[in-house]
This record gives C-alpha cells, sequence and structure tokens, in this order.
C-alpha cells in the first residue's frame, strides 16, 4: 500500500498553522456575534429560584445571584447587592437574564476554545523553531 504523500515539514507545519488561525478568526467573529445580539451576564452570576410565602401559599420567584456585590439595591442605588430580583419565570426581566447568562455561557465556551487553539499556535511556533 504507498504512503500517502507528505509535506515537506515547513509546508505542513504552515497549513497547520493556517488552519488554526482560520479557525481562531472564526471563533473570535463569533464572540462578535454573541455580543451584538445583547447583553451578557456578568461572570460570576447565575440564576437562583427561590420560595416566598404569602397568604395563599408558596410562591417561586428567581433572582441574579452574584459572587460580590455589583448590583444596584432598590432602596439605595449607591449602595451594591449580590442579588437582582427577576420575578417569577416568564417574566420579562427573567426571560431577558435567562438569554444573558447564556450569552455569557456560550462566550465562555468560545474563550476555552480560543484559549487552546493559541496555545496550539504557541506550540507550532515552538515546533518551526526545531525545523
Amino acid at each position: 500500500m504507498p504512503k500517502p504523500h507528505q509535506l515537506p515539514p515547513l509546508e505542513d507545519l504552515q497549513q497547520r498553522t493556517d488552519q488554526l488561525i482560520k479557525i481562531l478568526e472564526l471563533l473570535e467573529q463569533e464572540i462578535q456575534e454573541i455580543l451584538a445580539a445583547g447583553k451578557v451576564a456578568p461572570s460570576g452570576c447565575w440564576i437562583v429560584r427561590y420560595q416566598a410565602r404569602g397568604r395563599k401559599g408558596a410562591y417561586w420567584y428567581y433572582k441574579l445571584q452574584a459572587t460580590v456585590a455589583i448590583f444596584p439595591s432598590k432602596n439605595n442605588p449607591q449602595k451594591l447587592s449580590k442579588y437582582k430580583h427577576l420575578g417569577k419565570a416568564g417574566s420579562q426581566a427573567y426571560l431577558d437574564t435567562v438569554e444573558q447568562v447564556a450569552r455569557r455561557a456560550k462566550i465562555e465556551g468560545l474563550q476555552q476554545a480560543i484559549d487552546t487553539l493559541k496555545q496550539g499556535l504557541s506550540d507550532l511556533s515552538e515546533e518551526a523553531s526545531k525545523i
């Protein structure tokens, strides 16, 4: 069985580098498209469901919770809170925030892939120095 045609080392390296750069640019473009689509939830925030009790029973509400106080307080805008009230499931604030968190998750995933590609480019650069 004949061996598949192999490129000279320098051409092979250039081809692999070009492929990594092309994918890197596509992922960065995808991040820009996500950012242009709307607001992105801050890092370190997630949606939390909690129960409130009223005269007619218990109700489920939602809030955006951060690891540090970053949201302006309703009573005192000078003071920051770790929580942003979103209301009931299906409320506009709830839906908007779910979209913002989803955008952030997509960006974080793409950024992780970009970081991996950048490491690969670094490895290829090191490989080129040995040729």
